[in-house]
């Protein structure tokens, strides 16, 4: 009996170690400065400033407004023509291009509200986006530091305070994004 313990607390620990997630996983840091390539991309992005990628997507849903990624480089706005349900562990792939009406959506709030404290968190999703049909939103950052990306519940009491008026900024400009959309 006292091996059959030991055997079984030996599985145990096994088991515990390797079901951790490993840190390194859940975000990206531009830490190789040895390249050229790394550095005239971390000097291109700290001229032009951080890049944010947003979107609002509902999994059981029909029609074009199921999935809306959009791209904001610096006061550039972009739409994304693939409208893929963003992947959770991964960046989003889009292929980005500018859209009739993107200059009249004001997009400077998206920029100066976006929470910071994002950026220091090592969680990639907050609540349980789109788990009940809701919604979520997808998020990323990139600047010549920092390149992470997020999945925000739309509902706000699964998510943390700091983050609800941020989600509801970006929400709503997605909806307005929409409303320009249909003037064209």
């Amino acid at each position: 009996m006292k091996n059959f313990k030991l055997f079984l607390s030996a599985i145990f620990v096994v088991l515990l170690f390797s079901s951790c997630e490993n840190e390194e996983d859940l975000f990206i840091e531009n830490t190789d400065l040895n390249t050229e390539a790394s550095v005239g991309s971390i000097i291109e992005s700290a001229n032009r400033g951080p890049t944010i990628i947003f979107g609002r997507y509902y999994g059981k849903c029909f029609g074009n407004e199921c999935v809306e990624i959009f791209k904001l480089v610096d006061i550039i706005l972009l739409e994304d023509t693939e409208d893929n349900y963003p992947a959770t562990g991964t960046f989003y792939k889009g292929s980005f291009v500018s859209f009739k009406g993107a200059d009249r959506v004001n997009t400077s709030q998206i920029l100066s509200s976006f929470p910071l404290e994002l950026l220091g968190s090592k969680l990639i999703t907050y609540g349980a986006p789109d788990a009940g049909d809701w919604g979520g939103i997808y998020l990323e950052y990139q600047d010549g530091n920092h390149h992470r990306f997020w999945f925000l519940d739309l509902k706000a009491e699964n998510t943390p305070k700091y983050l609800r008026s941020y989600i509801t900024l970006i929400d709503k400009k997605i909806t307005e994004i929409g409303e320009i959309n249909n003037l064209n």
